[in-house]
């Protein structure tokens, strides 16, 4: 015969518990959403000095999405055409679109930079025909050198305090002269006789890297280089058509991007990669890394005749011009995973307007009233706050 439990037949006594639970529910961005503390009640049984838990509630500490934590702040520069030819300089914050102003005639921006709260432009005016090497902090305009020299300012970095901004000046013959200036001062890396120019700049530790062209020397013809502090480092042997466009330094190790003849290359640590064979006519704008990804901007005709907007990671290439579109990439940033290309697009009935890839997916910048038609020439990513 079964022994009954000493249990059997008694009536358990109930008890109870209040515990306070913290909900806590957050966006993609890591942004606290929702921050609470409720009560719940557990009941409990027990008998004989033995508790047990009654139809308890599960409950837990609640997240909702994870966070890949926040966006950065997307600055792009570039300008707008109005009716009547001219160009106004502009940038855009997130999308949001500002004028720049003090300079004569049009103007034509190139490149930025965020440092801290300031941002950094680098451009040119053209009046009466002449080109002036320009740049704005915060939108106040400094022109750089002379008003009767001819000059461009093509990149801008900032490091430090100090403006680093390469470009090229035009000598009397009607020749270029790579030049760069630090807070204003100018430098000169070339005074040979033949062109050469400054088209990017990058600036690391205490050493100014400057990527270009140089038709000085053999073979002849332009030919693709960078400069370390002022010396020159040759990138392109083979052929008189090459040309560096962007430059630059992760961990020491010196990325430089660019074209020989129509092939889109780049070098790293002067070890050249081809991103194209000599079947596509192509050019490349610029390059950024992210781990061990080299992220690489440009352009290439397409098989019916049109220039589309490309870019490389790793040699593999995606098209951003959607199908039945032309377009060009001009500069690219990263954070992250994420990679950041700004551009132009331009609709089949000629409509050019500036815009962003993000991911491959295309966001169209604002224009102003007046303007027929926008491009967006440079790109930099801050922290996002």
């Amino acid at each position: 015969m079964m022994k009954k439990s000493k249990f059997y037949g008694k009536t358990p006594k109930k008890s109870s518990v209040n515990v306070k639970i913290r909900q806590i529910r957050i966006d993609k961005q890591c942004k606290i959403m929702q921050n609470n503390t409720i009560t719940k009640e557990f009941f409990m049984e027990k008998q004989s000095g033995a508790m047990f838990f009654f139809a308890l509630p599960l409950i837990s500490l609640l997240i909702f999405a994870s966070c890949a934590g926040p966006k950065p702040d997307i600055y792009i520069t570039g300008f707008e055409e109005l009716d009547d030819g001219s160009r106004v300089a502009v940038y855009w914050k997130n999308g949001e679109r500002n004028v720049l102003s003090g300079y004569s005639g049009s103007a034509w921006p190139f490149s930025i930079a965020v440092s801290g709260d300031d941002v950094h432009i680098a451009g040119v005016q053209i009046d009466q025909g002449r080109n002036q090497a320009v740049y704005w902090k915060n939108g106040e305009i400094t022109i750089l050198g002379n008003s009767d020299e001819t000059t461009w300012a093509s990149s801008i970095a900032v490091d430090a305090g100090d403006v680093y901004i390469a470009g090229r000046e035009m000598n009397d013959q009607g020749r270029f002269i790579a030049v760069y200036w630090k807070n204003g001062v100018k430098h000169y890396l070339t005074s040979e006789p033949l062109s050469a120019i400054a088209s990017s700049i990058a600036v690391y530790g205490n050493d100014i890297f400057i990527a270009g062209s140089d038709s000085n020397g053999e073979p002849v013809g332009p030919k693709a280089v960078y400069w370390k502090n002022g010396e020159q480092i040759m990138l392109s042997y083979e052929t008189g058509s090459a040309r560096s466009n962007s430059i630059i330094v992760i961990n020491q190790d010196v990325y430089v991007a660019g074209h020989e003849d129509n092939l889109a290359v780049y070098w790293k640590n002067g070890q050249k990669f081809d991103l194209t064979d000599d079947t596509v006519i192509a050019t490349v704008s610029g390059i950024a890394v992210s781990g061990s990804d080299v992220i690489i901007s440009g352009n290439h005709v397409d098989d019916n005749g049109r220039t589309v907007a490309v870019f490389w990671k790793n040699s593999d290439k995606t098209i951003l011009s959607a199908d039945g579109y032309s377009g060009s990439a001009h500069s690219v940033s990263v954070s992250g995973k994420n990679y950041y290309i700004a551009g132009r697009n331009t609709a089949a009935n000629g409509t050019r307007s500036a815009v962003y890839w993000e991911n491959n997916k295309m966001i169209i910048l604002p224009k102003g009233e007046n303007s027929v038609s926008s491009e967006a020439n440079a790109i930099f990513l801050t922290a996002g706050k």
